[in-house]
């Protein structure tokens, strides 16, 4: 069974979680038999990767075309691929890669099943983003909208997709991680923010929060912001900048700037909880991240992460600052034993629901029903 991957950007590439989500998941689908196809770009990468050629790889063939789909040779290749696969899996509806393969198989192979992972590109608040050029795209996709199955990482998320393509197949099933190596450190009193560096994520009101947050202004704890941001959203960062000075806690907060690697899952390993405080999230790799290296999060009731009170890994609240500051309060105020019990609960909590290895057959289950409605 042949799946095709037509991606923007793929591990090594860091610009965003499915990146590795499908590195890891292509991984899982060649141990088990399946034939995974991935067609990309050079975005976001910085080591050694040989471009313009086919590649062997762990997670099966992989091709990285230098100018993306304006480029002749890298339209070729999607296009052959898209003929040879049994399914096309796309990720994200307005990628160029996307919209390119969507448009040709509708053209020349129209009976081709797709699945499509939307990536929370339906969510209310990131279609407000450049909204002029995905409203004429989802009127596109809902008249050769025919075999398209729709893929929701959450129950959120797939009310969305029913609401934006009510004929349409939906699946539900979250990312799976393949788990990085757990690391065993001292863990510090220091609370942590991993992704971007943008309004959705609500950045200004965990800085309020933490205003807030008696215990943490009181303690030795810092907050630490990991990740950038885009140009477009200098002004954002700026702000950002400008209220932590206002509030007076520029010897509390800390940007460290983009890591990856091991300096990701140490610094995930040696803090004490993470944060993630967006408007809306469809899923939230950097949970799953910090869950399993130990570290409990607080995840706004925006994100789909009620689990994490069902395991006792972490805390699901509103992202008021109120709400967070006392989320914060009452984290910080823990006995050692009941935050360690939560820590090992965060580790319980992967290795149950999110460990790739053990999951994706859910996946393969998918591709198997989709390949049999082609050949119908």
């Amino acid at each position: 069974m042949k799946i095709f991957f037509p991606l923007g950007a793929f591990y090594p590439s860091q610009i965003g979680g499915p990146c590795n989500t499908l590195y890891w998941h292509c991984c899982a689908l060649k141990e088990n038999k399946v034939k995974p196809t991935v067609v990309t770009t050079t975005i976001g990468i910085n080591d050694k990767v040989n471009f313009n050629e086919w590649l062997q790889l762990d997670c099966g063939n992989v091709f990285y075309g230098i100018k993306g789909v304006s480029a002749l040779k890298t339209r070729k290749r999607l296009s052959r691929e898209i003929t040879k696969a049994d399914v096309l899996h796309l990720n994200s509806l307005f990628s160029p890669f996307s919209i390119y393969s969507f448009l040709y198989r509708s053209v020349f192979h129209p009976k081709k099943n797709i699945i499509w992972s939307v990536r929370g590109e339906l969510n209310e608040n990131a279609l407000k983003f450049s909204s002029w050029k995905k409203k004429p795209l989802l009127s596109l996709y809902k008249l050769l909208n025919k075999n398209v199955v729709y893929h929701g990482t959450s129950p959120q998320e797939t009310i969305g997709i029913k609401k934006m393509f009510p004929k349409n197949k939906t699946v539900e099933v979250p990312n799976f991680i393949a788990p990085s190596k757990r690391l065993t450190t001292t863990k510090s009193k220091n609370l942590l923010y991993v992704g971007r560096i943008h309004p959705i994520k609500s950045l200004d009101k965990i800085i309020k929060a933490l205003a807030l947050s008696k215990t943490f202004l009181e303690s030795n704890s810092k907050f630490f912001i990991v990740g950038k941001q885009e140009k477009r959203h200098n002004t954002y960062k700026e702000e950002l900048v400008s209220l932590i000075n206002k509030l007076n806690l520029q010897y509390k907060i800390v940007f460290k700037g983009h890591l990856e690697g091991i300096e990701k899952e140490k610094i995930y390993a040696e803090s004490y909880a993470l944060i993630l405080a967006s408007e809306t999230e469809n899923f939230g790799n950097v949970v799953v991240e910090s869950l399993n290296q130990g570290t409990p999060v607080i995840a706004s009731k925006g994100t789909p992460w009620q689990i994490l009170e069902d395991y006792n890994a972490g805390l699901h609240v509103l992202n008021d600052p109120v709400f967070l500051s006392k989320a914060i309060d009452s984290l910080l105020l823990l006995d050692k034993d009941k935050y360690q019990q939560m820590c090992t609960n965060s580790y319980k909590l992967i290795d149950e629901k999110f460990n790739v290895d053990s999951q994706i057959n859910k996946w393969i289950d998918i591709y198997k029903s989709l390949l049999n409605e082609n050949r119908k």
